[in-house]
């Protein structure tokens, strides 16, 4: 995986960690050690996103992004890393469960034909506005 890959996967799991519009302690630890990880500690951009929540909107333009450039191995890493983020804090809130759920469906459904993006950024469209107004609810 690319840097700009890596910052891609870092921008989501951020993004997704700020589904309940808030971060926990061991959450932003768990995100911490990730941008340690991939030697992204000291993105200003990256720490940026920490500091105030993300619009699940723009994560949503971020995955589709990620999609559109991975395979099946990587979506299913990314899932990995947005569950251990989601169960880090030891506490996984409905919204946090049913983004985990639609993402896993997402990726499921997703074909690794090219041509599949247009009908995938629909599909996210759906599930973002869906936990959207969830946690309008």
């Amino acid at each position: 995986m690319d840097t700009e890959q890596q910052r891609l996967t870092l921008q989501i799991l951020i993004g997704s960690a700020w589904v309940d519009h808030h971060l926990s302690e061991p959450e932003v630890t768990y995100l911490q050690q990730v941008l340690e990880r991939y030697h992204l500690s000291q993105d200003a951009d990256l720490q940026a996103l920490l500091q105030q929540p993300v619009p699940l909107q723009q994560t949503e333009r971020w995955i589709v992004q990620f999609l559109k450039h991975t395979d099946q191995e990587e979506r299913l890493k990314l899932l990995a890393a947005i569950g251990n983020l989601l169960i880090a804090d030891d506490v996984v809130s409905d919204i946090e469960h049913d983004l985990l759920d639609e993402y896993h469906d997402l990726m499921a459904k997703i074909s690794n034909e090219p041509n599949y993006i247009a009908t995938l950024v629909k599909n996210i469209g759906h599930y973002v506005n869906k936990a959207l107004n969830t946690l309008a609810a």
